[in-house]
């Protein structure tokens, strides 16, 4: 079975464009923390441990 797409409805194409807005601020959001963190910490394993309760990676981009 094969299945047809269908175009966008307005409120579809609406949600999918507040989700990508929502992710994009959310990446900002943790690139922000992330650079809070580094000013703070004491050394590289201090930084690792503290993005890792944030749920963030060190050395990745976000």
């Amino acid at each position: 079975m094969r299945s047809e797409r269908r175009p966008l409805s307005a409120e579809t194409s609406e949600f999918a464009r507040a989700r990508v807005s929502a992710e994009q601020d959310l990446r900002v959001q943790q690139e922000h923390a992330a650079r809070t963190v580094a000013g703070h910490a004491h050394d590289v394993d201090d930084l690792r441990g503290l993005l890792a309760m944030l749920g963030l990676e060190a050395g990745a981009r976000v």
